[in-house]
């Protein structure tokens, strides 16, 4: 595509939203003026092909590249959801073409290339379209510097410069450091020269990242529609902002999620599951969910998968009172597996076979070497298909279920020769499975997500997931990583594998913490401690053989018994805090856990610090994953940092060693951080005890200026946000010398009557002065307004003052002990 001072260029601006409301073709050059205008869509047409270009915002432009020989351009994927919008576009005219949008970013097209800008800056040197053999895709120059992060799961290094990604959804049993395609490929990558790029094409493909060629990045495909999004941001928060502003975000979960999961490989019988959880309740362990592997549809592995329904009743007498009981006597909620494939000889098989994927000679394709028998795979991209699959499922949300676990939906068999029917969708023709096998699992998850807000519109979707694509989040899926080894690479995985698939735009993503083979306890309570500050704590274990103990929390050692449950009541303490981080995600599109280096790629130290991470802005954390550790150098970014675990002080910006026996794991929050807390004198037993009209703030004194916005709403309903049913309480606070100033304010004070208020229990790690008066608005409070509280993780006895907030401002005064 040579444009020079010679050449006509043919541009067709297309006007309006959504659709065409007027088109005008143009002929440019030189000397001619340029078009200005608003405008939706911009095409250069070439000898070999066309691109079109469209700006979605000032920060996203869309680039389509069709070759005229190309004939497989379907758009199989509906990760992008935003419209396009009509901004003012300017066409400049001269030996290269440039599409401006608002004066702000734009594609520069000159001898075959494309160059993105914002302003003057060159972000994306240059970007070309290749062909070879049946792959095409696109080649972009890289500066010396670039790193690239993201990719979905990858247990490599942060920085995948150097690495050739599989973009093939792939289960990978027992993997540990170092397993480059696991079972969630997204083709997200986030540059640290302040773009991404998205390439929405879910066949089978690949991301040659300098691997191949040192300073070039090549993504190609085998099918459909060639296009990727340029994203641009100055920081990675940006960046997702702007990716999951136009790929969705994840909806609000249920405050349960939060909570601490039952879980293993898996309950035989209703006596299993009470004597399990008996021990549990009996050893203090507070519990949310519980979830139901491969037995509760068959007594056998192979066979059963298809059955879809509790199919023996000498083991499972009356489902429907047990899952009733387990929500109303112990508040547990019931989370089931399911699998998208249909066994022959299985309860639905006859009536499912319609449903199947088919081979060629358009009759049901069976898969003979699964591991649980010989069945087929149902065809969820036919609407039909997803009537019957849902069908089987209603019955049991009918039965009390409150979750999904949807697994192998990778899916972990798929044969190349087997077709898929995507008619109801628009596509004409049959498609292969490699043309649609990273999306297979992103449509199922799709199917759950309407299917329950038709049918359980009141109730947020829970579907516990391990495979899916670009956009699968606003369909509010909480990914595992699949089987990973119980083994210490397995454990060193895990916080590389959570952060790439977090920068993704996949905020929920967890472990089967513990792994998933027999228990090493040392192994098994650093996972958990780690686990413990990840979006799902789901303890998780396959015991050898039936006289292997059992792999609850509840069945370890007592010396490790203790540990655990230690992080698992913190866990319950940060409940106000880690929900809160759920609002961050809805709205604002940031992950859980986030990057040191996720505002600012400019501290080269944090970007090296891959087994640390942020929870939310405000909590540091530094897993342990070597056997026998007793200590451990860790990297602290600039500023102040206190100890969550004794409140000491340690000064930012360099290196520093922490201990970390068995007991704990370096834990730090940052100065001038306000934590909301759950601290209640009585046993916490799960979430729904929690109460958000009496809840501890501590705030961590710094110098500096500082604002915390904690969220609170019914943790239930599935339409919050939309009908405004929510609080956002604001806190700011500064110190001088060891005065500390803190303001509190609401967006919602009309709901403050005469029988509402809030009671907030603040505290200062430093302690508050003795003899010293804590002012309200100017006024001291009652004597009887303050106390001692003690921290059931911390087992220290702090100070506090009790403040009454009834929608109105508050200034609260106090005087720091130190």
């Amino acid at each position: 595509m040579a444009i020079n001072k010679k050449s006509i260029c043919s541009i067709i601006a297309l006007i309006g939203l959504g659709t065409v409301h007027a088109q005008q073709t143009i002929i440019n050059t030189v000397g001619k003026d340029p078009f200005v205008g608003k405008t939706t869509e911009v095409v250069y047409k070439a000898k070999e092909g066309t691109w079109t270009f469209q700006g979605f915002t000032n920060a996203v432009i869309k680039t389509t590249y069709k070759p005229n020989d190309y004939s497989k351009t379907e758009q199989v994927s509906d990760a992008v959801i935003a419209k396009v919008q009509p901004v003012g576009t300017k066409i400049t005219n001269a030996i290269s073409q440039t599409v401006e949008w608002d004066n702000l970013t734009s594609v520069v097209v000159q001898r075959e290339k494309l160059y993105y800008k914002t302003g003057k800056e060159v972000k994306v040197k240059s970007a070309t379209y290749f062909v070879q053999g049946d792959t095409r895709g696109f080649k972009f120059q890289l500066f010396d510097n670039e790193q690239f992060f993201g990719g979905g799961e990858r247990a490599l290094p942060m920085n995948r410069r150097g690495h050739k990604l599989n973009l093939y959804n792939t289960a990978a049993n027992g993997y540990g450091l170092g397993a480059e395609n696991l079972n969630f490929s997204v083709p997200v990558l986030i540059s640290s020269a302040g773009y991404a790029l998205f390439f929405d094409n879910p066949s089978k493909g690949y991301v040659d990242i300098g691997l191949t060629e040192k300073n070039t990045l090549e993504a190609g495909f085998t099918s459909g529609e060639l296009t990727y999004y340029v994203v641009f941001g100055k920081s990675i928060d940006e960046m997702l902002a702007n990716y999951t502003a136009i790929t969705g975000r994840q909806p609000l979960p249920p405050r349960w999620v939060f909570g601490n999961f039952v879980s293993r490989f898996g309950y035989r019988s209703e006596e299993d599951v009470k004597k399990v959880v008996a021990q549990m309740k009996n050893d203090h362990f507070p519990m949310d969910g519980l979830a139901f592997d491969m037995f509760w549809f068959g007594d056998n592995v192979k066979g059963t998968m298809g059955n879809i329904d509790w199919v023996n009743p000498q083991k499972w007498p009356n489902p429907k009172l047990m899952l009733t009981d387990l929500k109303t006597k112990d508040n547990l909620k019931s989370v089931l597996i399911t699998e998208p494939f249909i066994l022959q000889n299985t309860k639905t098989y006859a009536e499912a076979t319609p449903f199947l994927a088919t081979g060629a000679n358009g009759s049901a394709m069976m898969v003979p070497d699964l591991s649980y028998g010989t069945g087929g795979l149902v065809d969820i991209f036919r609407r039909q298909s997803q009537d019957f699959i849902w069908k089987q499922y209603k019955k049991q949300v009918g039965n009390g279920v409150s979750g999904w676990w949807l697994d192998l939906a990778e899916p972990e068999k798929h044969p190349s020769a087997m077709m898929h029917n995507l008619k109801d969708y628009g596509v004409a023709r049959l498609m292969g499975a490699d043309e649609v096998h990273n999306v297979y699992g992103h449509y199922f998850s799709k199917m759950f997500a309407e299917k329950y807000a038709s049918d359980v519109s009141d109730q947020r979707l829970f579907l516990l997931n391990r495979s899916g694509f670009a956009g699968s989040q606003r369909y509010s899926v909480f990914p595992y990583t699949g089987d990973a080894a119980q083994t210490w690479s397995g454990l060193k995985a895990q916080p590389l594998v959570l952060l790439g698939m977090s920068l993704s735009g996949l905020p929920y993503v967890h472990s089967n913490a513990g792994g998933s083979l027999t228990i090493d306890p040392e192994l098994y309570t650093r996972w958990l401690q780690f686990a413990a500050f990840t979006p799902v704590f789901r303890p998780y274990g396959k015991p050898a053989d039936e006289s292997e103990k059992p792999s609850e929390p509840g069945f370890l050692p007592d010396n490790y018994k203790s540990i655990v449950r230690n992080y698992i009541n913190l866990r319950y303490q940060l409940l106000p805090y880690n929900y809160s981080l759920s609002y961050d995600q809805a709205v604002w599109g940031k992950p859980l856990m986030r990057p040191l280096y996720y505002y600012n790629f400019a501290d080269s130290n944090a970007v090296r610090a891959e087994e640390e991470y942020l929870w939310g802005d405000n909590i540091l954390v530094a897993p342990i994953t070597s056997q026998g550790a007793t200590a451990r150098m860790l990297y602290l970014p600039a500023g102040k940092w206190y100890s969550l675990v004794n409140n000491s002080v340690v000064d930012g910006g360099k290196m520093v060693s922490q201990p970390a026996d068995i007991k704990q794991i370096p834990l730090f929050v940052r100065e001038g951080a306000f934590v909301p807390l759950w601290i209640s004198k009585d046993t916490i037993k799960s979430t729904e005890s929690f109460n958000s009209q009496d809840v501890t703030i501590r705030y961590y004194p710094s110098a500096g200026a500082s604002t915390y916005v904690w969220y609170d709403d019914d943790g239930t309903s599935a339409r919050t946000l939309e009908k405004a049913e929510y609080e956002l309480v604001t806190f700011k606070g500064v110190t001088a010398g060891n005065k500390v100033t803190i303001d509190i304010t609401t967006n919602n004070p009309n709901q403050y009557g005469k029988k509402y208020k809030r009671k907030f229990n603040l505290e200062l790690p430093t302690g508050l002065a003795a003899g010293q008066q804590v002012l309200v608005n100017g006024k001291p409070v009652a004597a009887e307004s303050m106390g001692k509280q003690k921290d059931p993780f911390q087992q220290l006895t702090n100070d506090f003052v009790t403040i009454e907030f009834v929608g109105k401002p508050l200034k609260v005064e106090l005087t720091t002990a130190k």
